[in-house]
């Protein structure tokens, strides 16, 4: 019996320490930026298909002082609408992952051109809905889950100060496997003055820098130039508009 009762308590503590070290894991991304006046090309060489329109939506002060705290609001409007909030630690920064924030809650990592970069997000998701103008109607739209998020990135926000910064056309399509390479998520944003054209595919843990290798390697082999700049398009993307709209 006593046997049996050691057996017992070995397996709820196996399953416990494995249910954890689920929750602790974050789902991974691979991610490369090609240049936009390639995609035809891109889309023809890596034979995507099924394409889908939609705009996205950022929130922010002039001066991006929530990107400058790795703080990002988006607002999503395409055949599923959503919200999200999300934090990307800054470097040296440490987050805890936070409980009781909802089922909606993510942990990431995005590989872009062999920058690892962490993320938190929680998504508020809607049948159907406008996207806010200010940052205080915004606000109001946060779910439980996100506003939990918020405080426990300890990011001070001023919602008089936070106003919708941009709206960009968002263009969709994904690409059966390229083997070694598993599907391909190609994505195309064009704002006036701009736009980004990024290939990603998501990878197993501890895959990620080998399979940059590859995709990048397809991109060569298809004759697909790279854009000379390998940051996150959001973060682009902002920097951007930011900068036009001062100018």
């Amino acid at each position: 019996m006593s046997n049996c009762l050691q057996y017992l308590s070995l397996l709820v503590t196996l399953l416990i320490a494995t249910s954890l070290n689920a929750q602790e894991t974050c789902s991974e991304e691979v991610k490369l930026l090609l240049s936009p006046a390639q995609v035809q090309a891109a889309i023809t060489a890596l034979k995507a298909r099924q394409e889908t329109h939609g705009r996205v939506y950022f929130y922010d002060t002039p001066a991006l002082d929530l990107l400058s705290k790795g703080l990002i609001l988006r607002f999503r409007d395409r055949a599923e609408v959503d919200l999200t909030a999300k934090l990307r630690p800054l470097p040296g920064q440490k987050f805890v992952t936070p409980s009781g924030v909802g089922d909606d809650y993510k942990c990431e990592l995005d590989f872009n051109d062999g920058v690892e970069t962490e993320s938190f997000s929680v998504v508020n998701k809607y049948v159907t809905a406008k996207a806010p103008v200010t940052g205080e109607e915004l606000s109001q739209r946060l779910s439980e889950g996100q506003k939990k998020l918020l405080r426990d990135a300890k990011v001070q926000i001023d919602w008089k100060r936070v106003k919708r910064i941009a709206e960009i056309e968002s263009t969709n399509w994904t690409s059966r496997a390229n083997p070694p390479l598993g599907k391909l998520s190609v994505e195309l944003w064009v704002w006036p003055g701009g736009s980004i054209f990024e290939v990603s595919t998501r990878v197993a843990p501890d895959a990620r820098l080998a399979t940059f290798v590859e995709l990048r390697d397809l991109a060569n082999k298809k004759g697909l130039s790279l854009d000379t700049n390998q940051r996150s398009k959001t973060t682009i993307a902002l920097g951007e508009i930011a900068a036009a709209h001062q100018q």
